[in-house]
């Protein structure tokens, strides 16, 4: 297994507030011929190590990704359109 990212949130306190973990694990080969599929384990904790962990086929994160960066994108549309209204009310 492999940890492929860490973030973490801090309190106005600078105490940890929560984190999220992504670890993966391989694809490998079955002894009957078939490959069995990687994955992913996301971990979402509070501060004190308290969380879940959900694991996620190949398949599943590649669905999970594709909604994301949707979404992302249209995060993205809305906040040049957010920038394009305050340059046009700086110009007036």
């Amino acid at each position: 297994m492999t940890k492929i990212t860490e973030i973490v949130h801090f309190s106005p306190e600078k105490k940890v507030s929560s984190i999220l973990t992504v670890d993966d694990f391989l694809p490998e080969k079955r002894q009957d011929r078939f490959v069995k599929e990687g994955g992913f384990f996301v971990r979402v904790a509070d501060g004190e190590g308290n969380g879940q962990t959900i694991k996620l086929s190949d398949t599943e994160m590649t669905g999970l990704l594709a909604d994301i960066d949707i979404a992302l994108q249209s995060h993205r549309r809305d906040k040049l359109e957010l920038f394009s209204e305050i340059e046009g009310r700086q110009r007036s």
